[in-house]
């Protein structure tokens, strides 16, 4: 049995990362879910959330906004609209956009507004948690 698989993490806009891991745990509407090499094939829908990964014994973080994740026998490729990488998250940008989901949320009536500021503070809230885990990891690794 292979030690690694490969994780791919798609965008329309870019492949965010594509290398061989050793595990994968991430986030589905089900619950969390962790992949190792060998582990059988299924889809599955995202949550917004983070996703971890191991790569030589060190993990790597990614927020991860909704999507698909396809396991394969050799592969597990992740689609989603928005994907990024704990390193590429602006901080006070994603604090930036929680405190103004946050603000709308409590103004809004409509339902569908609500639900729409309710999707915009879970995308904030994804980022930050990627964000802050990758700078515990990196003090942590000092």
């Amino acid at each position: 049995m292979a030690s690694t698989i490969n994780l791919k993490i798609i965008t329309p806009e870019r492949i965010v990362y594509d290398q061989p891991v050793e595990q994968v745990t991430a986030v589905s509407k089900d619950g969390e879910l962790t992949i190792l090499p060998g582990h059988q094939p299924l889809v599955t829908t995202l949550a917004i959330d983070i996703m971890k990964f191991k790569v030589k014994g060190e993990e790597e973080i990614a927020a991860i906004i909704g999507g698909i994740m396809e396991v394969g026998l050799t592969e597990v490729t992740v689609m989603s609209d928005v994907a990024e990488m704990d390193v590429e998250i602006d901080e006070a940008r994603a604090k930036q956009a929680k405190e103004r989901a946050e603000a709308e949320k409590t103004q809004r009536t409509d339902k569908m507004d609500v639900y729409v500021s309710e999707l915009a503070l879970s995308r904030a809230m994804a980022r930050l948690k990627a964000a802050e885990l990758g700078k515990l990891r990196k003090k942590v690794n000092r």
